[in-house]
């Protein structure tokens, strides 16, 4: 199991988004990847989630106890199982 905890900047742009595609592409089952950013940027996090949910990842949103930080966590989708 890994973790990427990946700080993304004051805003979130073009190339955020390349490097939190390239980080999701490594994710194997088990592993963890964190996404962190300054809670004024929430607003900003659409294109973040859409591109989890394209990535079939599964994801939760945790804000810091003195409101200034904002955290995803992104994990892979587990198998679902079959049906006999």
């Amino acid at each position: 199991m890994r973790e990427i905890s990946i700080d993304l900047g004051p805003s979130i742009g073009t190339g955020d988004i390349v490097i939190v595609k390239a980080a999701t592409a490594k994710l194997t089952p088990g592993d963890h990847l964190l996404l962190n950013l300054e809670a004024s940027d929430a607003h900003e996090t659409d294109r973040i989630l859409a591109l989890l949910e394209n990535e079939k990842l599964d994801y939760q949103t945790h804000g810091s106890h003195d409101g200034q930080k904002f955290t995803i966590i992104a994990t892979p989708r587990g198998k679902e199982k079959e049906l006999h």
